[in-house]
């Protein structure tokens, strides 16, 4: 027998008669434009299979075999309830993916630039040493310059690793110490150095289970929160990159979490003091500040959100949570002097986020937030529909939070949100910048805002499956409710539900089910074709399009030809991306830029090609005159050759 919900689908898509077609061409109308389709291309009999949008016209042989999977799918939407395995399934199916996408593809992604400076500090040197060592015009092979400076190496220890650390304190020390030893234990790769932001990345999907427990005391709203965070665009992303941005995501999570727990405020019990919670959030604050200086943001977060809910007041809890704070702070403190020490380069270091950014920016924050749901490197056109849908989204989500969550969850959430958003912000709009713009540096709020949208889904969806407390007063239950699904909300008329046997009252402001599992499903779908999307090509936004988009067909350009010499002055962290996808024997001479232009080299003999990679006009000019080479240009962006 055909299922009642299958038999319901069928009503939706009938199938009307033959027809022939009578002009040389059919249209085939879109949503969007008419596709001409040369007649003799097609069969001269069709089925028409209506659909919201627009008319199909479907070849008759192929009729069912499109017709009846598009069914199955109907039928298994409207099978998707909180409590049947649909949803379970589509929950499975979603995080499995979000993980089988954060290992595909690791060794195909160029290592950009900001990985490879991450690789150079991991092997214990400065950019400093390696200008001063290796941008002398000496003949370096690519074999060697990977291996002495992006690779720990016996040259240099952990305490190396360390100072290079202290001449860049804008950057946290733990996650390099960790890839350090990481790589020390499973050796030297791209692959590798990778795999570890992925594993730390996975860490992400318990804590931020935990954490909705501790929030909301609700199982499923911690499934679905890790759904949304597994299949985010975003979050794969940087999950798969060289950098700390995964642990950060971790420790903002665990911090989180730990502290919800040391609170209490989800548990039904009362409140008893166990200071083992209270130690054990001290160690996350010291995670957290050793991971991201930002982190401190989400701490003066989590500070305001126990004054709130505690009202202002002196209690136990604030008494344990500063003492617990100042624990972690203390903790940190040896990295903390460090800073203090070098402020002056911590503050040049990162004096570029002072520089304005060309265009309007809150098109970025929009763009920014639209990349954590659907990312398929759309640019900031103020027309894009992403934009105002991803923003709608958040904001009513947020809305729905604080109106129906407990008052210490949204709070929570709030803060989380308000103290970096306003932190990225509040410099930009008063004194010009770029800090807002950069998506990495606002996880705390994207993270907040998921776990906003995993509640509002989670509680619209229980909402939806409700009728009023007085169902049962003016007739008996119908077969469909005995059964434990709803009746169709096609068949609904007059504030009732016609079902099979009964017409049972509606409570009138019922909530339409067809909304959640719309938004429900349009995430999950947009996040994997996003992620398929990304994991194709080697270059991304994330990467720097600008700095990264030549390098692969540059390499594979250089990778076929014999005996290549390649000269540049670039500065270091470009070359060293492209040294990256070079053959291991591939000649190097490298330049400082600041003096290249006066020290023109000598070009070796014995170099069958001899190219130019970004090379400054002087040093092109330089070669021409003083060497008598002519320099003309590949059919390679960024690439020269040298002839006589």
């Amino acid at each position: 027998m055909i299922d009642h919900n299958i038999k319901n689908s069928l009503d939706l898509f009938p199938i009307s008669p033959c027809s022939e077609v009578p002009t040389p061409y059919s249209l085939l109308p879109t949503p969007y434009s008419l596709l001409p389709t040369p007649y003799s291309l097609l069969p001269t009999t069709y089925y028409l299979l209506p659909t919201p949008y627009s008319l199909f016209p479907i070849p008759c042989s192929l009729c069912y075999s499109f017709n009846y999977p598009l069914i199955i799918v109907v039928s298994m939407i409207k099978k998707i309830t909180l409590d049947s395995i649909w949803f379970r399934n589509l929950l499975i199916i979603v995080i499995v993916l979000g993980v089988v996408f954060r290992f595909y593809n690791l060794d195909r992604k160029v290592y950009w630039y900001d990985e490879t400076m991450t690789s150079l500090r991991i092997s214990g040197h400065t950019r400093t040493e390696l200008v001063e060592t290796i941008f002398d015009g000496q003949i370096i092979s690519v074999e060697n310059l990977l291996k002495y400076y992006q690779f720990p190496n016996h040259k240099k220890d952990i305490n190396d690793t360390i100072n290079s650390l202290a001449g860049n304190p804008e950057h946290s020390p733990l996650y390099y110490l960790m890839a350090r030893l990481w790589l020390q234990t499973f050796g030297n790769s791209v692959v590798t150095i990778r795999l570890l932001s992925v594993i730390i990345s996975l860490l992400a999907l318990p804590c931020a289970y935990w954490l909705c427990l501790e929030l909301f005391g609700s199982k499923l709203i911690g499934w679905v929160a890790v759904a949304i965070i597994a299949i985010s665009p975003f979050h794969v992303l940087y999950a798969q990159e060289a950098r700390e941005y995964s642990l950060w995501t971790v420790s903002i999570l665990l911090s989180s979490a730990v502290l919800l727990w040391a609170m209490n405020y989800s548990r039904i019990k009362q409140f008893i003091k166990k200071p083992y919670q209270w130690i054990i959030y001290s160690f996350t604050v010291a995670l957290a500040l050793y991971t991201h200086p930002f982190s401190a943001f989400v701490l003066i977060g989590q500070g305001l959100y126990v004054l709130i809910t505690e009202g202002g007041r002196w209690t136990k809890r604030v008494t344990s949570y500063l003492l617990a704070s100042l624990g972690g702070v203390l903790l940190f403190s040896p990295w903390l002097i460090i800073v203090i020490t070098n402020f002056s380069k911590f503050i040049a270091n990162t004096d570029s986020v002072n520089h304005s950014r060309s265009g309007f920016l809150p098109l970025f924050w929009t763009l920014n937030l639209s990349r954590i749901f659907f990312d398929v490197n759309q640019g900031i056109h103020p027309l894009s529909p992403l934009h105002y849908l991803s923003l709608f989204l958040a904001v009513y989500a947020l809305y729905y939070l604080c109106r129906k969550a407990p008052q210490h969850a949204w709070v929570f959430i709030i803060t989380l949100i308000g103290v970096t958003g306003i932190a990225l912000i509040g410099p930009d709009v008063l004194l010009g910048g770029r800090r807002s713009s950069i998506t990495r540096y606002a996880i705390p709020c994207y993270l907040g805002i998921q776990l906003a949208i995993a509640y509002f889904l989670t509680t619209q969806a229980k909402n939806s499956g409700k009728l009023t407390k007085d169902k049962g007063k003016k007739g008996l239950p119908t077969m469909g409710m005995m059964n434990g699904n709803l009746a169709n909300t096609e068949d609904r008329q007059d504030g009732q539900v016609r079902g099979d046997h009964d017409m049972v009252p509606m409570e009138k402001t019922r909530k339409n089910p067809k909304t959640w599992k719309s938004i429900a499903i349009a995430l999950a779908f947009s996040g994997i074709l996003s992620c398929i999307v990304s994991s194709q090509l080697p270059v991304w936004w994330h990467k720097s399009y600008a700095k990264s988009r030549n390098n692969p067909p540059v390499a594979a350009w250089i990778n076929q030809i014999p005996q290549p010499l390649l000269i540049s002055n670039e500065i270091p962290g470009r070359v060293l991306s492209l040294c990256h996808l070079l053959r291991p024997d591939v000649q190097l001479m490298l330049l400082d830029k600041s003096n290249s232009s006066t020290n023109i080299p000598e070009i070796p003999e014995g170099f069958k090609n001899v190219l130019l990679y970004r090379p400054s006009e002087e040093l092109r000019q330089g070669i021409e005159t003083t060497h008598n080479y002519r320099v003309k240009p590949t059919d390679q962006s960024w690439l020269w050759k040298l002839s006589r």
